[in-house]
């Protein structure tokens, strides 16, 4: 019994040691450093090694740990190309003492992908249907090609006449150690937009409302530089040719006698439009097609200013941000906001657009609108009379679960809930009111149910609002 007292003393006195003991092998095991000798790139059968090599960011003579944080900076670098399924990062042991060979092992997914594929039908237009497609790897070196096109029948609308619309993109290599990334784009479009003329804000009907033709010819030329990691910011300058044929109804009639004037939001006959983008996105995803993790901000303001000839001046500011966050097992967690704002002159379609918004609503086909479909406004306010706005903002809560993941045809796919509201409104909304901003501003929900498929040809969505936003029921 006399010995207890003893054994505890000495175990007191031994458990500071040990732990110190511990944290010396701990600390002694974290400043283990390698010098990489040669970098391994295994898998790439279509991807040139050398545009491997100038993403990963680490070559030869470089000195990593084991928990370096350049070997997660440079597979999530390579995960953002969109050139692989899956990028794994190790170590291998070198030729000398305190040497290692770094080994990137890639798993390559379809570059040709579909990008966009417009299909639906509404009381406006019977059919329209288009195909937007892009090669994001050409040659294996980077260079990415696409192109798309749209075509509709003639719409009912008086006036109307049917819409195609055609447009090519080319992007330059992957740059080497943080250089300029070149594109440029060029769209030509010919088609109707709908101003409604007479009848209620919740009525769709296509003889209440009437056409304005456009044909728009342009494009834009655009460089991107890295910041940091995973923050990028680029420039954009776009300029187009515009010739709008103006109805010859141009009031809307509001009963008892009265009418009001149309606003269609852009210049009668022939006009320019010139303007410059900057954008700072700073993307930290874990994937960007289905992440499980991390966040998404993207900051962009456009200006159009006449000493660049363009007829209209305006200036343009959106901010979007999206947060994923691990949940229950392997579930995900998304909130995602977006906020934008117009002051100026800005022709209609560089407006925030309903169908865009809502996605119970159908989205425009390379910029052309084929529906007369008011939002369904679930909250009775008046966001039935909003189409074309120049300031709106939506927050949506989204809900991922994994079905499956699989190196076949269709890699993966998730089940998801997504669940919002939104809202627009128009300058004068704002400033002449006489009630407060809250009741001011139209809100309506939005949200989304179903599938989320990444497949060896692109991102593919099998939703109920994909079905009620593309064909009226």
């Amino acid at each position: 019994m006399r010995a207890w007292p003893y054994l505890w003393v000495m175990l007191t006195l031994a458990t500071p040691a040990l732990a110190w003991a511990q944290d010396t092998e701990d600390e002694a095991s974290f400043d283990l450093r390698y010098v990489v000798e040669a970098v391994d790139v295994r898998g790439n059968r279509k991807t040139d090694t050398a545009l491997v090599l100038r993403e990963l960011g680490l070559t030869t003579g470089d000195v990593v740990t084991p928990a370096d944080p350049r070997v997660e900076a440079a597979r999530l670098r390579l995960l953002s190309l969109g050139y692989f399924l899956d990028v794994r990062l190790s170590l291998a042991k070198g030729q000398r003492r305190g040497g290692a060979i770094l080994v990137v092992d890639v798993q390559e997914r379809g570059t040709l992908l579909i990008n966009a594929l417009h299909l639906g039908s509404s009381d406006a237009t019977a059919l329209w249907g288009g195909l937007n497609l892009a090669e994001t790897n050409f040659l294996g070196r980077g260079i990415g090609l696409g192109g798309g096109f749209v075509q509709s029948s003639g719409p009912a609308v008086p006036g109307a006449t049917a819409a195609h619309a055609f447009s090519a993109r080319a992007s330059g290599p992957a740059p080497r150690n943080g250089g300029l990334a070149l594109w440029g784009n060029v769209l030509y479009s010919d088609g109707s937009e709908f101003f409604r003329a007479s009848g209620s804000t919740a009525d769709a009907d296509p003889n209440n409302f009437v056409a304005l033709g456009l044909r728009r010819m342009g494009g834009s030329l655009g460089f991107g530089l890295d910041l940091a990691r995973g923050a990028r910011f680029s420039t954009e300058g776009h300029v187009e040719a515009l010739n709008a044929r103006f109805p010859d109804v141009r009031t809307r009639a509001l009963g008892s006698g009265f009418a009001r004037p149309i606003s269609f939001g852009i210049v009668d006959g022939v006009s320019r439009l010139a303007s410059v983008t900057v954008t700072l996105d700073v993307d930290t995803r874990s994937d960007p097609v289905l992440p499980a993790d991390g966040r998404r901000i993207t900051v962009s303001f456009e200006a159009a200013v006449p000493v660049l000839g363009s007829r209209y001046a305006y200036t343009k500011g959106v901010v979007q941000t999206s947060f994923y966050f691990s949940a229950f097992r392997d579930h995900v967690l998304g909130l995602h906001v977006f906020a934008g704002g117009v002051a100026g002159n800005a022709p209609y379609f560089d407006r925030f657009f309903v169908g865009d918004l809502n996605f119970l609503l159908p989205p425009r086909a390379l910029g052309l609108n084929f529906s007369t479909r008011p939002s369904r406004n679930f909250l009775g306010t008046g966001i039935a009379d909003h189409r074309y706005d120049a300031f709106a903002s939506r927050a949506l809560v989204e809900y991922a679960v994994p079905l499956w993941r699989r190196h076949r045809f269709v890699y993966r796919g998730d089940a998801f809930l997504a669940f919002g509201a939104f809202a627009m409104a128009s300058a004068d909304d704002l400033r002449l009111r006489d009630t407060d901003l809250r009741h001011a501003v139209p809100i309506d929900l939005t949200g989304d149910l179903g599938l989320r498929l990444d497949t060896y040809i692109g991102i593919f969505t099998v939703s109920v609002a994909n079905a009620l936003g593309r064909f009226p029921f």
